[in-house]
């Protein structure tokens, strides 16, 4: 999903340094802005105390829900993708302005070398787009400035990053990959056979109800949305194996309505724990050190349960808006038969919550992000008939801190979790195989405390985003459960890693008695 780093820390409470940096910053947002995004941000900017840029980015993700269910009302895939275009650049224009028109060189570049070269664009596009999303992150305004909320269109960018490389990718392998039964699972689904349509291709990187926080969703699942294809397509048409007509309007609308309610608990949790925690008044507050161990652990847990909420609620909010235009709609589920509307989630909040190892969180958090980064990264950075190892992991985690961008807290949270997920991975491998299932509760309660207590730790380090405050806000707990995940690193590579091999030799003996 889009990135929502630079999302709604206004809501926190800053020290008095603080809020005078962000007054300056504040002041130079305004000047950036015209005077009729002036005029609509102030009274709110001054009834919630909100900087101006956050409160132009949480209008335009406002507006996306209403901006959903007009496409009800629209006929027809080429008024639909004139709608989507031109509400997409509305709302790019009334967010972020004249910096809008990076939307055309990105989407015109990547465009162009599909058209160019089918062979080659696949890495073309990913190379070009990446090096163009570096630049701008560069270039663009610092860390203090995004943690102050003035927030840019480099998320925003950072969507159309993911849907212009996917889409470059699945155009180049389905023309290298002509026979449907040689391709695998995820290219059956996602393969661009012929160079899109410019319109559909604009009105896709532009839907305006996932323009803002993302995810990103496929072109082929936009195409086939757009002319009822599959599981958008009535029971009649050929396409549709399910054979089922989608749900209607009153049973995707309920659907909006519980997702509306369900994103607004997080915001109300994320409200209320800011009032109380903030990155001013637990990491940087100068008597922080002074706190006893047990209340650090304490205010840095409950500071990151609250800064998730925001990210809860954009990703959620998104979500209700896809549901309203139609394209929420996953198909049918083959046990339960019930509806299922999972094209646009980006987030389980259960899931992350209640997650009992670091394995289990990329499967709940920023879902679709994740998803591209396993298929157009981890797998193809996997050679051909080798598993996946720790190189892939890392591998990915970095491309996904340079998508986050430069700085190096992103760098320091991607590259830490790739161990978190690694040392979690080992344990729980060697505990399914090996440990009394009886007994499993002496370790899987542990684990989740860590897993925890452990994401929120590193999460200081999303939020501060400078070296010298991330290494200090560590180093005031110790980097005790980075010590922890490093010894379960150290277990699983020695202990772990032999109870594996004597297990397989304990396989290959019985196969042997049995032949």
């Amino acid at each position: 999903g889009g990135d929502l780093r630079r999302a709604l820390p206004g809501f926190s409470r800053t020290s008095v340094s603080s809020a005078r940096a962000s007054r300056t910053m504040s002041d130079l947002a305004y000047a950036s802005m015209t005077e009729w995004q002036q005029n609509i941000v102030r009274p709110f900017a001054g009834a919630t105390g909100l900087p101006p840029g956050t409160v132009l980015f949480a209008l335009a993700l406002f507006a996306s829900l209403p901006l959903g269910f007009g496409f009800a009302a629209v006929p027809g895939a080429f008024l639909k993708n004139l709608y989507s275009l031109v509400t997409g650049v509305l709302l790019s224009y009334f967010a972020f302005g004249t910096s809008t028109v990076t939307c055309l060189y990105m989407g015109a570049a990547s465009y162009a070398a599909m058209a160019l070269s089918r062979q080659r664009c696949g890495y073309v596009v990913f190379v070009g787009s990446f090096g163009y999303l570096i630049r701008y992150h560069a270039t663009s305004a610092s860390g203090e400035s995004w943690k102050a909320g003035n927030i840019d269109i480099t998320g925003l960018l950072m969507v159309l990053t993911l849907k212009v490389t996917a889409c470059a990718l699945n155009y180049m392998d389905a023309g290298k990959i002509r026979d449907e039964q040689k391709r695998n699972a995820h290219l059956k689904l996602v393969a661009v056979e012929k160079l899109p349509n410019i319109l559909e291709y604009a009105g896709w990187l532009m839907f305006p109800c996932t323009l803002v926080v993302g995810p990103a969703i496929e072109f082929r699942e936009y195409h086939d949305w757009l002319h009822c294809k599959g599981h958008y397509g009535s029971k009649d048409e050929i396409t549709n194996t399910q054979k089922r007509d989608p749900p209607g309007l009153v049973r995707r609308y309920a659907r909006v309505v519980w997702l509306v309610l369900y994103s607004s608990v997080f915001a109300f949790v994320h409200l209320y724990v800011m009032r109380v925690y903030t990155i001013d008044n637990t990491y940087l507050d100068p008597n922080w050190n002074a706190r006893p161990l047990w209340r650090k652990f304490w205010e840095l847990h409950i500071l990151g349960q609250g800064s998730r909420g925001k990210y809860f609620f954009c990703w959620v909010w998104a979500e209700a808006a896809c549901v309203a235009s139609g394209v929420g709609f996953g198909g049918y589920d083959v046990v339960t038969k019930k509806p299922k509307w999972d094209v646009a989630q980006n987030v389980k909040p259960m899931g992350v919550e209640k997650a009992a190892t670091f394995v289990q969180i990329p499967h709940n958090w920023n879902v679709k992000t994740g998803m591209w980064l396993r298929h157009y990264v981890y797998d193809r950075a996997t050679p051909f008939g080798k598993r996946p190892g720790f190189t892939q992991l890392l591998l990915t985690q970095v491309v996904s801190g340079v998508w986050h961008g430069l700085y190096a807290g992103y760098w320091l949270f991607f590259v830490s979790s790739a161990v978190f997920v690694h040392g979690s991975k080992g344990v729980y491998r060697w505990q399914r195989d090996h440990f009394p299932k009886r007994f499993s509760f002496i370790i899987d309660f542990p684990h989740w405390v860590l897993t925890t207590v452990g994401l929120n730790y590193l999460c200081g380090a999303f939020m501060l985003v400078t070296y010298d405050q991330c290494m200090a806000a560590w180093g005031s707990v110790y980097f005790l459960p980075h010590l922890t995940v490093l010894g379960m690193v150290i277990f699983s590579e020695t202990v772990g890693r032999d109870a594996a091999r004597r297990k397989r030799l304990a396989e290959k003996r019985d196969e042997s008695k049995a032949q």
